[in-house]
């Protein structure tokens, strides 16, 4: 009986020991994964002159618009531009919570593809990135300030 005790007591033991390590190594690679997919925000300069990496500015704005179902959205555009005001990459977040809204992910990945690359000074209003034509709209109403802050 007492063997049996201690059997079951180092079988439990074991289980506890594998659970620890199992949620241990999993929940650290669910922790750095959403700390790698949060974005912060942060305007002014990046990058260091003068050491191979071109200084990179980001230019946002904010703008709201009318959404279907009497609703209005607000959204921060964010384009990070070289020295030359060369477009390197453009995000999108929800204004709010400075977090890029799922929706917005197919827009972000297709419209730095479309602009990456052109001068932002040089752009007019840009024709409807993938389905996303209301986003589109809010993107060319907020390029004016953006371009002002070059």
């Amino acid at each position: 009986m007492l063997k049996t005790k201690k059997s079951v007591l180092l079988i439990v033991g074991l289980v506890v020991l594998v659970s620890v390590f199992v949620y241990y190594r999993y929940t650290k690679e669910i922790l750095q994964s959403s700390k790698q997919q949060a974005v912060m925000v942060k305007p002014g300069m990046t990058g260091t002159p003068g050491a191979g990496e071109p200084a990179l500015r980001d230019l946002s704005a904010i703008t709201s618009y009318e959404v279907p179902g009497d609703k209005v959205e607000t959204l921060r555009f964010v384009v990070t531009v070289d020295q030359a005001g060369v477009i390197q990459n453009i995000q999108t977040f929800d204004a709010a919570s400075g977090e890029v809204p799922e929706k917005k992910k197919e827009f972000n990945e297709q419209i730095s593809m479309i602009l990456k690359g052109k001068k932002l000074s040089e752009l007019s209003a840009i024709d409807k990135v993938g389905t996303s034509s209301i986003t589109t709209n809010a993107f060319n109403k907020a390029l004016p300030q953006m371009q002002a802050g070059l």
